[in-house]
């Protein structure tokens, strides 16, 4: 395993030990090798993983239910594991989401949710991007040729961070954390370079040009996010959600246009119809 890799593993292991119910239920969606699940074992967690597609070497003692595609539904009742992981997984896959939902429902309430992809809103990435038209991603390009039931083996799907937040409330994970794994000098430089335009671009887009979220409960949350550290300089980053039951009104609003025909009030009556006379 390269040090890149254990290290962000390690930080997920971390995640769930300082979130998660000691000794409780975890479950790692396309585990891999096991790894991970190995090291939540030795820290007294019960644990169980899937995999979709084959891995030659595993962790011995790791339950792994095999062929398992979480875009198809997990085969596991609502409510069974305090702790769900998705790994390096997101970004492969086309439907955020049907994942989402998935993960949400198999963790129990009070139970979290540990999201890890690679971070595209990096400010190194954002460079990338501007000078070449693309985000700084490993397998990021996809042959025409590549049949589509191997395209998941690329990095076609990563996820939009605003919209993958609430993707994960609007499942009832409420963001516990958000944090990131391994940093390189050259962020940092971008950071103290670029922080103060970053956060006043974002904090004037956030709070006041997106008219529907200005004045919203996650406007704020979504600012911070955005102008973190882990955000604008992290590899990977992390999202810890805690589920819970959604309550309250909803405080975005939304377009006029946007209201559905079966949710409009009924209008005032029209003129009667005309009688159809009948023969005698």
């Amino acid at each position: 395993m390269s040090e890149s890799r254990d290290v962000r593993k390690r930080k997920a292991v971390d995640l769930v030990a300082a979130h998660a119910v000691a000794g409780g239920e975890v479950l790692e969606v396309s585990c891999g090798s096991g790894h991970e699940l190995a090291l939540l074992r030795d820290r007294g967690f019960r644990v169980r993983g899937t995999n979709f597609t084959r891995y030659d070497e595993c962790y011995a003692g790791i339950e792994v239910d095999h062929g398992v595609d979480i875009l198809r539904g997990l085969p596991y009742a609502d409510g069974s594991f305090d702790a769900v992981l998705l790994l390096d997984v997101i970004e492969h896959l086309r439907d955020h989401d049907r994942a989402v939902e998935e993960l949400a429902r198999v963790c129990r309430t009070g139970g979290i949710v540990v999201v890890m992809t690679p971070n595209t809103l990096k400010l190194s990435s954002r460079l990338h991007f501007l000078w070449t038209g693309f985000h700084k991603l490993k397998r990021s390009f996809i042959g025409f040729d590549v049949p589509h039931e191997s395209a998941f083996a690329f990095h076609n799907y990563p996820p939009h961070l605003p919209v993958f937040l609430y993707q994960m409330v609007s499942r009832g994970l409420e963001i516990a954390e958000f944090t990131a794994a391994l940093y390189k000098a050259k962020s940092f430089l971008f950071f103290a370079l670029l922080y103060p335009f970053v956060r006043l671009a974002t904090w004037r887009t956030v709070m006041h040009a997106e008219k529907y979220l200005a004045g919203s409960h996650a406007a704020p949350q979504l600012l911070s996010i955005l102008t973190s550290r882990a955000c604008l300089c992290g590899e990977f980053w992390f999202v810890v959600g805690r589920k819970a039951s959604r309550s309250g009104e909803h405080t975005t609003r939304l377009p006029k246009w946007s209201q559905r025909y079966d949710r409009l009030e009924p209008g005032p009556a029209g003129p009667p119809a005309p009688s159809v006379p009948t023969g005698a």
